[in-house]
């Protein structure tokens, strides 16, 4: 099950206790997904959804906050794709729900079809901002699977909406972006951390433990690769100066004899022979003599240095 239908499939089963949590999320379907159709002088609202879930908390949202039962239609758009149109029968209650919204025009005339775009809203007061967020998700929202990658996003037609999103995200400090793709404009996360915060803000449990699941292996992984991948560059550094050093050793015993080095220079140029790609403690813990690695480091650049001269 893809992990997207899975988070919306449990949210849309929390549906909020008090009214303003409730016109939080309401008001969210209604300015992504709503539009005001007019047929004369008769004007309805209709809100239009593609998933059935989303559509019954639609519809629960509708019921609770405005005491008003909406129709519900469903309508086949070819053979894999359909929608579904939660629509308010009645230019009264249409009008009640826009102006109690805040998103009446008053006098202004609205066209045959209009989408949706409301004022400016005081969240602070009259409508919860988490609330708004967890309707903006179900309505038009997207995650990827945490396995594949981290990016969670909210899209809509409208700049100042994904400019109200993007607000709302940073409000919680979430570090939230905006980007205009495919026609649509798209106020996305891409942090691990701000996901997981999103996660729990909008008051998801068990699409949240899985995401901290999936987020600790990985960050697991991660270490443990950083770990392989340092490991792996000490060794190749560790064989590449042992090599130099055979090639100095070798160069010292063709043209004058390793005799001519002093005892301990000797006895080390001798253990290095013996132990081709040993490390530098291998080394000290086999010569006869008390030497630290730093020890056995400045004497095989002594050799060095000799081969070098010769």
């Amino acid at each position: 099950m893809l992990f997207s239908y899975r988070v919306k499939t449990e949210l849309a089963r929390i549906i909020p206790k008090n009214i303003p949590e409730q016109k939080g999320e309401l008001l969210a379907f209604i300015k992504l997904k709503g539009n005001v159709v007019k047929f004369g002088q008769k004007k309805n609202l209709v809100i239009i959804l593609e998933n059935p879930t989303t559509t019954r908390t639609a519809y629960k949202l509708i019921k609770r906050v405005f005491e008003i039962c909406p129709s519900v239609k469903k309508e086949n758009l070819s053979n894999t794709k359909k929608h579904y149109k939660v629509k308010i029968p009645f230019s009264k209650e249409t009008e009640r729900i826009l102006k109690e919204l805040n998103l009446s025009r008053g006098n202004e005339p609205i066209p045959n079809k209009q989408y949706i775009v409301g004022n400016r809203i005081n969240l602070n007061k009259d409508f919860s901002k988490d609330s708004y967020l967890r309707g903006a998700f179900l309505a038009n929202g997207f995650v990827n699977d945490p396995e594949k990658m981290y990016h969670l996003e909210i899209s809509t037609n409208n700049e100042e909406e994904a400019n109200f999103i993007h607000t709302l995200f940073n409000y919680y400090g979430l570090n939230s972006r905006i980007s205009f793709w495919k026609k649509r404009w798209i106020a996305y996360l891409k942090r691990g951390d701000s996901i997981f915060e999103f996660l729990r803000l909008i008051g998801l449990q068990n699409a949240l433990l899985y995401f901290q699941d999936i987020r600790a292996r990985k960050d697991v992984l991660n270490i443990v690769n950083r770990l392989v991948n340092c490991e792996t560059a000490n060794l190749d550094k560790t064989v590449l100066s042992a090599a130099k050093q055979l090639r100095d050793i070798d160069v010292i015993e063709k043209k004058i004899g390793l005799q001519h080095l002093s005892p301990r220079l000797l006895l080390v140029a001798e253990v290095r022979k013996n132990l081709p790609y040993a490390s530098l403690q291998e080394l000290a813990e086999e010569v006869d003599f008390k030497i630290t690695k730093s020890g056995i480091y400045h004497r095989l650049k002594k050799i060095s240095q000799i081969a070098e001269n010769l």
